[in-house]
């Protein structure tokens, strides 16, 4: 499914601008017969819908057939109405939360997308993100309560709570950290660098772009069964007019927070995807680092696995768990935890280590020292 025409479209049309090399690519693809039920189902799994209909629209109008135009039009409407409804209702909670006393910073969504691409309708929209301090959380849940928000489930490993309104049709993420909690990045440093960005009229706080490209970044890597498009492509759009500067600039605020290695994934995967120009400058050993770049393998090979191929996965769950205790501590900047995290994987058995060697219960202290052999030689 990998190398699929229509696979090949929809990363060519994920891209916030058209080389004339990718023009000619896009115009090879569409003389081809593709699968367009399964396009469109990708483009709105990835959250690329308002990319591929501006590019198709824009640069190939004249190859597609009239009901594909008519659906790309749709498709743009749904999304920039979605982004619009959303942004609103963001204005509307912002206003809540200053009468209240309650900071708030509302993040990705039509905020990332006027800080990206300067217009909503660039880019699809899931839900609002909040994020608010840890101490102001119950309190920001009690007031979304009163909005008329339903707390869906809390998520201590996410560090947010995800509520949703049945009349209005939204839902909210409230974050007081950005995750995965286990790699402890400092997200109170967030809140220290904010700009204004303008949100259909008005100017509201949020993370300077630099910081959104760090949180982008982060959101693109944080889950390998789970790989997303549409954060790559708000990498390409934040950075595209980056110079050597900006990007040490970025690589030493990412090494503050916490998320540099991330940062560094973040950019393989979307050269890998994307054909995104990586920087010439910055921590050259991470971009070579063979770990980092088994991470973005791991992430391409889950890009497109089917539904069904998904669901499989996650219910291996001792497999499942195992590979991303790995994954997690490729990722993590500081060596100290890398150390103990590994000291700590190494030497705790598992279920594995009692297959590989059945030992009775009176000797069962001995997989201990079962693990680090097994271990070793499965590496061998």
């Amino acid at each position: 499914m990998r190398q699929s025409p229509e696979i090949d479209l929809l990363l060519l049309c994920a891209r916030p601008q058209l080389s004339a090399g990718a023009l000619s690519r896009l115009s090879a693809l569409l003389q081809q017969e593709l699968d367009w039920a399964l396009i469109f189902h990708l483009a709105d799994s990835y959250r690329t819908s308002p990319l591929l209909a501006f590019h198709l629209q824009h640069c190939a109008g004249d190859l597609l057939a009239d009901d594909i135009l008519a659906e790309l039009q749709a498709y743009h409407r749904n999304s920039t109405r979605h982004n619009l409804v959303l942004a609103m209702e963001v204005l509307r909670l912002m206003d809540r939360f200053s009468a209240q006393g309650i900071d708030v910073i509302p993040f990705k969504g039509p905020v990332s997308a006027m800080l990206a691409y300067g217009d909503m309708s660039m880019r699809a929209s899931g839900d609002i993100d909040l994020l608010v301090r840890r101490t102001d959380h119950s309190k920001a849940e009690q007031l979304l309560e009163q909005e008329g928000y339903r707390v869906e489930i809390r998520y201590e490993n996410a560090m947010q709570s995800s509520l949703s309104h049945e009349q209005r049709q939204t839902s909210i993420d409230l974050h007081w950290g950005i995750p995965p909690e286990k790699l402890q990045l400092r997200s109170d440093l967030l809140w220290t660098d904010l700009r204004p960005v303008t949100l259909l009229g008005r100017a509201v706080a949020t993370f300077s772009p630099r910081d959104t490209l760090l949180v982008t970044a982060v959101n693109a890597v944080k889950e390998y069964w789970k790989p997303s498009i549409h954060h790559l492509t708000d990498i390409v759009a934040l950075t595209a007019s980056y110079t050597d500067e900006d990007w040490l600039t970025a690589f030493r605020r990412a090494r503050e927070i916490g998320c540099q290695r991330m940062l560094v994934a973040a950019l393989l995967f979307a050269q890998r995807s994307l054909d995104m120009a990586l920087p010439s400058v910055g921590p050259r050993r991470l971009f070579r680092h063979p770990g980092l770049n088994k991470v973005v393998d791991e992430l391409q090979d889950h890009l497109f696995l089917l539904s069904d191929e998904q669901t499989v996965q996650a219910a291996m769950g001792r497999v499942h768990h195992l590979r991303a205790q790995l994954y997690y501590l490729t990722l993590t900047d500081s060596r100290w935890r890398r150390t103990r995290d590994w000291l700590k994987w190494v030497s705790t058995p598992n279920s594995a280590d009692q297959e590989f060697v059945k030992l009775p219960k009176t000797l069962t202290f001995l997989y201990f020292l079962v693990r680090p052999l097994r271990l070793l030689i499965k590496r061998l």
